[in-house]
């Protein structure tokens, strides 16, 4: 990283003012708000899950749908709302503001925490798990309250359009959340706005009008699901009617008999054979739901074909790819788009093929959700997008992606390898919240732990527990350390203190001083602005849990050690030597700027089942008024 001169020379410019400390809190059982800034401290505040800001880092496309031109484009990461910033002018900043004054989300926030919550493990050993049905109310309100603009599922980071895949997702996490007036209002736009004449969804909807009347089956399958869900759970015999009806509709315009069984079609467009096949559209807890309630013979039928497609298909490439191909006499293959051409990789549509099998009741259903587990990267970090052979072709993240690993894992009696990809799905949501990724981030609490949407929860049946009592409830703290000290039991690789750690990607290559406590209550910033803390009564790096790891972002002379942190990029790597010597070793899976005064506390400091650290300096904007920044940055990284 250079001396200190080095960087002095790089920043540009040099500001004239007081030191800014650290100021990171881990314990405060109550907020305190109108705290002064003390120069010798920094501190992360409670969160307060009423910050709306939103703050994704990065943002793609993918390539489009030869049929639906924006569909499967859309399902990436999507693009940022602008972000307003009324706060005033930031000051000088070396090389022109390098730090993003990026926000935080409620609902990114409130998801993050409901799954970070519901992965940790506070209960005793062998006591059972409880709860899981909050945290799915929890993570499904928060979508609902982020993304449902009266009755509208919006796709607020793609455009503002809807599309019949989002109102039926809206329907589902309605039934999770047990709130049947926000059911009824995206029932209600959905049947003025997007259903044909036949009784089945148009696809889009932009600026007032339908764009795409072409119907999907995955979104009238999850509706109907949905509809019938809703009819028993809120006792509307209406409901349930219509989401029989609706899948009766299904049954006959968008399903094919095959030598394999019947089949799902994606839509009337490919009843012709062969017949183009999309495996993420297959739903055995949706077919089991509606058979039951329909008596309609045909759902089972669907089944049995699904299977025996998706067996086929796993048997020709063990990954799941987004689009295939099936012919009247049973013949398979992997294709590159619903037209059949491009090449066959497994990404935002494909991901949905484990996690809906391992939901399945049937242990047939399970086992080939089980086998994916096996044809998938087992590192830590995990690409969205992998070629058919599980190459990554992008590095960008997705929690679709890291919830498809979860449910395979758990799907193949892996429960504990599960719950840290349901831990990193939950960091990757609050990293860079986008519709699609939160979507998946609350269904994916629903159908992993929670019996609520008609299936079998893997991760809940195996005995993993996804609903500990949140970490404020440990103990009398409500603050940091209620998630910051209160993780599972650690499972110690040595405990050694930590002394060193390097970050390559930024040249950081420093020594590491212990941080206490202040006697206000507050943790010591470190008094030399090149020194880099470990907060010692914490997790000890490597120690299952989140250890927290901070330093100053520059002096009253320029740059210091953690200047270039916000730099750092998903797949950079951090080591943490030890005094015994060995190294524990993380890879980064993202940042957040989040403002001090809504510190996301439970998101940030959660309890996690796998060793992880975060690193902490300060962000954002210069607040004269104050005599601080504003924002924190919290990179997040997690064992290698």
């Amino acid at each position: 990283m250079g001396s200190r001169n080095q960087r002095n020379r790089r920043s540009g410019h040099l500001r004239r003012r007081s030191a800014r400390g650290l100021r990171v809190h881990p314990v405060r059982p109550r907020r305190r708000a109108g705290i002064a800034h003390r120069p010798d401290h920094h501190r992360l505040r409670d969160a307060r899950r009423h910050a709306r800001r939103r703050h994704p880092h990065r943002w793609r496309r993918n390539r489009g749908h030869p049929c639906r031109p924006d569909r499967h484009r859309r399902r990436g990461r999507g693009r940022p709302r602008r972000v307003r910033d009324d706060r005033g002018p930031a000051p000088p900043r070396g090389e022109g503001g390098r730090v993003s004054i990026l926000r935080r989300a409620l609902p990114a926030g409130a998801l993050a925490a409901a799954v970070a919550v519901a992965v940790s493990a506070c209960t005793a050993p062998g006591e059972p798990a409880d709860g899981s049905a909050d945290d799915t109310v929890a993570a499904a309100s928060a979508f609902l309250a982020e993304y449902v603009d009266d009755g509208r599922v919006v796709r607020t980071d793609q455009g503002g359009d809807t599309v019949s895949e989002g109102q039926a997702y809206g329907l589902l996490l309605a039934v999770a959340a047990d709130d049947e007036p926000v059911f009824d209002r995206i029932w209600e736009w959905t049947t003025e706005n997007l259903q044909r004449d036949d009784g089945l969804l148009a696809w889009q909807w932009q600026d007032g009008a339908v764009v795409d009347d072409q119907p999907a089956s995955d979104a009238d399958l999850d509706a109907a699901r949905a509809l019938v869900l809703a009819g028993d759970a809120f006792d509307r015999d209406d409901l349930r009617e219509q989401g029989i009806a609706l899948g009766a509709s299904l049954l006959d315009r968008m399903t094919a008999e095959t030598a394999l069984g019947r089949i799902l079609l994606p839509g009337p467009w490919a009843e012709a054979s062969p017949h183009a096949y999309n495996p993420s559209y297959a739903s055995p807890a949706a077919y089991e739901v509606l058979a039951q309630a329909s008596g309609d013979e045909r759902w089972n039928e669907l089944a049995a074909g699904s299977r025996a497609a998706t067996d086929a298909l796993l048997e020709a490439n063990p990954l799941p790819t987004n689009w295939a191909t099936i012919g009247a006499d049973g013949s398979v293959a992997i294709a590159g788009s619903a037209g059949g051409g491009g090449e066959p990789g497994y990404g935002y549509d494909a991901a949905r093929t484990p996690i809906r099998y391992a939901e399945s009741c049937d242990p047939a259903d399970r086992a080939l959700a089980g086998r994916i587990a096996t044809a998938l990267p087992d590192s830590a970090t995990l690409a969205a997008e992998l070629d058919s052979g599980a190459g990554s072709i992008t590095t960008d993240q997705h929690p679709v992606a890291y919830a498809a690993r979860a449910a395979a894992l758990a799907a193949d009696g892996r429960a504990d390898d599960a719950l840290a990809d349901v831990q990193r799905m939950s960091d990757t949501a609050a990293s860079t919240p986008t519709y699609y990724g939160a979507a998946w981030n609350a269904l994916a609490v629903a159908m992993l732990n929670d019996d609520v949407l008609g299936g079998c929860p893997p991760l809940r049946d195996a005995g993993a527990g996804a609903a500990p009592a949140p970490a404020g409830d440990a103990g009398t703290a409500t603050g940091a350390a209620a998630g910051l000290q209160n993780p599972v039991a650690p499972r110690q690789a040595s405990t050694a203190r930590p002394v060193h750690i390097s970050i390559p990607a930024i040249g950081v290559d420093s020594g590491l001083i212990g941080l206490g406590l202040g006697g206000d209550g507050w943790i010591e910033s470190p008094q030399d602005y090149d020194d880099i803390g470990w907060y010692e009564d914490g997790v000890l790096p490597g120690e299952i849990g989140p250890a927290v790891i901070a330093g100053h972002v520059d002096s009253p002379t320029g740059p210091a050690v953690f200047y270039d942190l916000p730099e750092l990029a998903t797949g950079d790597t951090v080591s943490i030597r030890r005094a015994d010597g060995t190294t524990a070793d993380f890879v980064v899976t993202g940042l957040q700027t989040v403002e001090k005064d809504t510190f996301p506390t439970e998101s940030v400091y959660a309890p996690t089942p796998t060793p992880e650290l975060r690193l902490v300096t300060c962000a954002g904007a210069w607040d004269s008024t104050t005599g601080h920044y504003v924002d924190n940055l919290v990179v997040t990284a997690v064992a290698a």
